[in-house]
């Protein structure tokens, strides 16, 4: 039996993948600069990572000019209560 399988992904579904992908990359970077120890190294590990930011922002703007996401705009309030929440974790840190 032929364990191979031919898939096909849609386009959403690619770029959902994609998507996942980015934030993956993103999340495993910001865990190499917490271990890094040479500035050189932290530097590359840094830039890379940047360059992952803005590559996912690229991904998920696709996905949502293509309508595959919608984006729910805020209230004023929701903004409000959400930087009310930041600043009290904030405070805790400091």
């Amino acid at each position: 039996m032929d364990y191979k399988t031919e898939v096909t992904l849609n386009e959403k579904d690619t770029i959902v993948d994609m998507l996942i992908l980015e934030k993956n990359l993103a999340k495993t970077y910001a865990e190499i600069l917490t271990e890094g120890c040479s500035k050189g190294f932290l530097t590359t590990i840094k830039d890379c990572m940047e360059k992952t930011f803005h590559d996912q922002f690229k991904t998920f703007m696709l996905l949502t000019e293509c309508g595959y996401y919608r984006v729910h705009s805020a209230t004023e309030e929701e903004i409000k209560n959400c930087k009310k929440k930041f600043d009290g974790v904030e405070s805790l840190l400091y």
